[in-house]
């Protein structure tokens, strides 16, 4: 049967992430700092394990040939994760771990829906590929850092709501890391530490008009980020996916590695619907 962990109970799931000590959008979770919930097959000793980081990606780790497990994971979806993600999400974005050793038990599990299948770009930061001392953004605008200051002058509550996707407002303060483009008093584009564990900051970027795109803003604001973020003795993280080309370009340009491409499994949650 598949019951769902308390906050407190979240650590007795780390025997499963061996590969994963680094990984800040899980171990956020199982931190407490951002916002998730972990679904286990057994509470004591998970076997196996579904990590939802709220906004982001769900995970699905541990023993691969769990049958009970996997037996109930489509209807323990489309019955109960479903609709409480409906009412911030719209798509369920499924990740693997290990990677390879889950492609033919995904297609055993999911039998009533078919889920589709796209890549993630992951890429590795290396420091001595950071060349950058600053970098001027387009008349008009102006990267500012993220604090309590800007979000209440923030009268259309953009900066706010990006961040509570992930974040209690007040932790975000303490742990997170964040840059706006403005225009005036307008919030044009953010760039955010979405999931923090430790030291590890994920990068999440949003540039909100598609009319001030194509002008170095998301560079200008990945770049204030990253600074601040090794300022701090962290190390960032950029993860994509394989069809947002302008952020794969982004990231390489900023002392990124690219690494292979890996699988996401995904289905829009109003088609998550068992008959």
């Amino acid at each position: 049967m598949i019951c769902k962990l308390e906050q407190v109970e979240y650590t007795s799931i780390k025997p499963l992430l061996n590969d994963l000590a680094n990984h800040p959008v899980i171990n956020g979770v199982i931190e407490g700092n951002n916002l998730g919930e972990i679904y286990v097959d057994l509470r004591d000793y998970p076997q196996t394990a579904l990590i939802w980081a709220k906004n982001e990606m769900f995970y699905l780790c541990g023993r691969v040939d769990n049958r009970e497990f996997n037996l109930e994971l489509e209807e323990y979806i489309a019955s109960v994760i479903r609709l409480e993600a409906l009412f911030d999400e719209d798509t369920l974005n499924l990740e693997v771990y290990p990677t390879h050793e889950w492609d033919a038990p995904i297609e055993s599990i999911f039998t009533r829906v078919a889920l589709l299948k796209g890549e993630r770009v992951p890429f590795v930061f290396q420091k001595d590929r950071f060349a950058f001392d600053d970098y001027e953004v387009s008349s008009g605008y102006e990267i500012k850092k993220v604090d309590q200051t800007l979000v209440e002058l923030d009268s259309q509550q953009v900066i706010k709501q990006e961040i509570t996707k992930f974040w209690d407002l007040d932790l975000f303060f303490q742990k997170g890391i964040g840059y706006a483009v403005m225009q005036g008093s307008t919030v044009i584009g953010t760039c955010l530490s979405v999931f923090v564990s430790g030291n590890e900051y994920e990068i999440g970027i949003n540039t909100y008009d598609k009319s001030h795109r194509g002008k170095g803003l998301a560079t200008a604001m990945a770049i204030a980020f990253i600074k601040e973020c090794l300022r701090r003795g962290g190390t960032p993280h950029w993860t994509t996916e394989s069809f947002r080309k302008d952020s794969i370009v982004i990231a390489n340009k900023l002392g990124f590695k690219q690494l292979e491409n890996y699988p996401v499994y995904y289905l829009p949650f109003k088609q998550f619907v068992i008959k």
